[in-house]
C-alpha cells in the first residue's frame, strides 16, 4: 500500500512539474502584456483611391482667395479606415486658404472599403485639388477640380 501511494505521489509531482514547464514556455512565447496586432494598412495610388469614391463634395473656393487671385494645387495625405471613412489628413502643399477649404471638403468624402485578400483594410493615399481663377467682366470665377494624378512625394 505504501508503494502504491509513493508511485501516485511521484506521478502527481511529475505531472505538476510538466504543467508548470508548459505554462512557462507558453508565457515566453506570448507575453501577457503584448499589444494586439495592428490592423494592416496599405498605400494606394491616387487613381485607385479615386475609383473607390462613393461620395464627395468639392471644396468651395474661398472668396478671399478668389479676390486675391490665389490659385494652385492643394495636396493632402489621407488615411481611411476599413469602412472607407477618412480618419486622418495632413496638408502636403498648398496655400493656407485653399488648404482650409480642402480640409473642410474632406469631411464629406466616403470611400468603398479597400479589400486586401478579400478583407477590408485601412489605406493611405494622396488627394489633390486644383484651384483656378478666371477673370470675367463681372469680377472673377473660381473653379475647383479633383486631381487625377499627383506627382510622387515621400
Amino acid at each position: 500500500m505504501l508503494r502504491i501511494r509513493t508511485i501516485v505521489m511521484l506521478v502527481a509531482c511529475c505531472t505538476a512539474v510538466a504543467l508548470a514547464q508548459n505554462r512557462a514556455a507558453a508565457s515566453e512565447q506570448t507575453p501577457p502584456n503584448q499589444a494586439q496586432p495592428v490592423s494592416p494598412r496599405v498605400r494606394i495610388s491616387t487613381g485607385v483611391m479615386l475609383g473607390l469614391v462613393k461620395q464627395k463634395t468639392l471644396p468651395v473656393y474661398p472668396d478671399e482667395a478668389m479676390k486675391k487671385g490665389i490659385q494652385g494645387d492643394v495636396i493632402l495625405k489621407i488615411e481611411a479606415d476599413e469602412t472607407g471613412k477618412i480618419i486622418w489628413s495632413a496638408p502636403v502643399q498648398g496655400d493656407p486658404l485653399l488648404v482650409d477649404a480642402s480640409t473642410e471638403a474632406l469631411k464629406t468624402f466616403r470611400f468603398a472599403p479597400y479589400l486586401l485578400n478579400g478583407a477590408p483594410v485601412k489605406f493611405e493615399s494622396q488627394l489633390g485639388f486644383h484651384f483656378s481663377v478666371e477673370k470675367t467682366a463681372d469680377g472673377a470665377n473660381g473653379h475647383v477640380e479633383c486631381m487625377t494624378t499627383i506627382p510622387a512625394r515621400p
